[in-house]
């Protein structure tokens, strides 16, 4: 039988503080609000009621230059077959499957936390991006998208002349 955590009663924004722990609840809860907003969700993971992580997404670093932007994601374990990457305008969509490999069950394994099944994630691009130069490369569990910037998008210097003579 598995316990999942009672969060308590709650009526909009006001808490009943006439059951025991109501205080405490109200503090965990906020705690993991505070956690959450700061640092996010783990790993991609989403929640599904009661903290159970039930599915994941690859984390991201999305960088600009002077030229493109490039993104890092993390996909241990997923062939680049299994990848579809996408640009729409300034929207890059990675989506892709981790296949669950078969393995040995002997009476030693009792826990595992790795994620396996299909994902979609999506991202707002800083900038106009040119998606006929979009280029994608996998090496170590990372996939390398580098996305030219819209020409018309980057920065033109103009010299100023003088007038004086």
């Amino acid at each position: 039988m598995s316990l999942l955590p009672w969060k308590g009663k709650r009526n909009a924004d006001t808490w009943d503080d006439d059951w025991p722990g109501s205080q405490m609840t109200r503090f965990r809860t906020e705690m993991d609000q505070l956690f959450e907003n700061f640092f996010g969700r783990a790993f991609g993971a989403v929640e599904a009621g009661y903290g159970a992580l039930t599915a994941w997404a690859p984390t991201l670093d999305v960088t600009e230059t002077e030229s493109g932007v490039t993104v890092r994601a993390e996909v241990p374990g997923i062939d680049p077959g299994d990848l579809e990457i996408t640009v729409v305008g300034r929207t890059l969509t990675l989506a892709g499957e981790k296949k669950e490999t078969a393995e040995t069950k002997d009476e030693n394994h009792f826990h595992s936390e790795r994620r396996f099944g299909s994902f979609r994630r999506s991202v707002e691009l800083p900038v106009p991006v040119n998606t006929e130069k979009v280029t994608a490369e996998h090496k170590n569990g990372v996939v390398l998208i580098q996305i030219p910037k819209d020409p018309t998008s980057i920065p033109k210097r103009i010299p100023v002349k003088s007038a004086d003579k």
